[in-house]
């Protein structure tokens, strides 16, 4: 999902397509409500897709010169920040990418396969605030505690306020078929779902690509969420799915 700092036309789309998870939208993603800033550099893997000092998206650094984020975050050029956990930090690291590559089988309408990867024209420097996550081939099961963070709203709409620092918020993983009441397309093999109705805090629009991470490994991102103003459960790209696609892609490419 894009950003606030986005067009109101992308962002009344996106909260459709989010929905009301926990993290208002940059226009193309989810927000962080109820959450509490990160721990300072315990994400050294996440960056911010920008355009120009805006935020559209997140994503993770799962190789030097790799991140992965989801398909509808798709640009022509990104301004890639990593290494800070505060936007626009003069002391980051910038790289730009125009490369992406996105799922062959997306599609945004049917809400499907919504994942892509962002090459950096040169890899990032690794050290102890710019590292890679793993991702993982095990699939993530009900009941797991995940980790969720992001740069999006932390209030709702129509009076959107977002932070400058990376928030973050724990949520719970639950089974899609209790899910599907809010979201009658999940694909089961494809989406994993995390919240409930009854909890105060997840991702929203604001953030989309934003990363879950389960047992130290990088399990989801944000993709979309419910179509109503309350904290409803928010749906991730599985990545257990699409590691082959990822390896593959890469090797290819680079």
């Amino acid at each position: 999902m894009a950003g606030p700092r986005l067009q109101p036309l992308l962002l009344l789309l996106l909260s459709f397509a989010l929905g009301s998870a926990g993290q208002e939208a940059h226009g193309n993603g989810e927000r962080i409500v109820n959450g509490a800033p990160c721990s300072r550099g315990s994400h050294p893997w996440q960056v911010a897709l920008m355009r120009g000092r805006d935020t559209q998206c997140t994503g993770v650094l799962i190789h030097a010169q790799w991140v992965l984020t989801v398909g509808h975050c798709r640009q022509l050029a990104y301004n890639v920040q990593m290494g800070s956990d505060v936007l626009n930090d003069p002391n980051a690291q910038v790289i730009r990418a125009t490369e992406s590559f996105v799922y062959p089988q997306f599609d945004d309408a049917k809400k499907v396969h919504d994942i892509m990867l962002v090459k950096l024209r040169r890899p990032a420097t690794l050290s102890a605030t710019v590292r890679t996550l793993a991702i993982s081939s095990k699939c993530t099961s009900p009941g797991t505690t995940c980790l969720v963070s992001g740069w999006g709203s932390t209030t709702g709409s129509p009076f959107e306020t977002y932070p400058s620092e990376l928030m973050c918020t724990n949520v719970t993983i639950i089974r899609l078929e209790d899910c599907r009441r809010h979201f009658l397309y999940l694909k089961r093999h494809y989406m994993v779902c995390g919240g409930t109705h009854t909890s105060n805090t997840n991702a929203y629009l604001g953030d989309s690509g934003g990363p879950l991470v389960c047992n130290g490994a990088l399990r989801g991102l944000v993709s979309r969420g419910p179509s109503t103003p309350s904290l409803n459960p928010v749906v991730f790209t599985a990545i257990c799915r699409y590691t082959q696609w990822i390896e593959d892609t890469m090797r290819r490419y680079s």
